[in-house]
């Protein structure tokens, strides 16, 4: 198994740049922040250069609250099978409707640094972890199953928390971190939970 492995692009140039890696969350490539406009992690001291990034988009965040706000108007619908409540609990449309700009807000405030990645590496504003070198890979559940995050533990210690959804929504950004995901998990039997097994697709 670990013989077909893709390789490890090399530090410098990043080639051969990774097959592209399969996706799980429901948005997909994401548009992003102007690169005049955007702010993400500097290349760590040592290591290769930045090959790629994602920083969100204000209107992006403004989008994804109207979605969550309209997935919160699903929800009681099914729940109470109907539209009864919506005539019966009029303070839930306060609930449902105060969502979107709170949701929004909180996307901006998370959004304020970017993420980026290199052949081997890859980095928030706090740190960076080495992707050839994870011992632990997990996918836990957030914001009451509406998201995901993506944990990952390197040999130093580093430990990074990212949404999916930023991480994968730069198609070639995520190609880089799958892969040495892939390759620490299958290569070097780093630790994962259950859903990362299945949501990765690391069997």
């Amino acid at each position: 198994m670990t013989a077909t492995l893709p390789p490890k692009p090399n530090s410098r140039t990043g080639e051969p740049r990774p097959p592209q890696a399969p996706r799980f969350t429901a948005f997909g490539e994401l548009p992003r922040r102007s690169p005049k406009l955007a702010r993400y992690p500097q290349a760590p001291a040592g290591r290769g250069p930045v090959l790629e990034w994602y920083q969100g988009t204000i209107d992006g965040a403004i989008i994804s609250g109207f979605v969550v706000s309209g997935l919160g108007f699903l929800i009681l619908c099914f729940k109470d099978w109907g539209f009864d409540w919506m005539w019966n609990t009029p303070w839930l449309w306060a609930l449902v409707v105060g969502v979107a700009p709170l949701w929004a807000g909180w996307q901006l405030l998370c959004d304020r640094w970017g993420i980026s990645a290199g052949a081997d590496w890859l980095a928030v504003k706090g740190g960076y972890v080495d992707l050839y070198e994870l011992t632990e890979v997990k996918v836990v559940g957030t914001s009451g199953g509406l998201a995901w995050d993506l944990e990952l533990t390197d040999k130093k210690g580093t430990e990074l928390s990212l949404n999916t959804r930023e991480v994968q929504a730069n198609q070639a950004l995520w190609d880089l971190v799958y892969n040495g995901i892939l390759n620490s998990v299958l290569r070097s039997s780093a630790k994962t939970n259950q859903r990362a097994l299945d949501k990765l697709r690391l069997r």
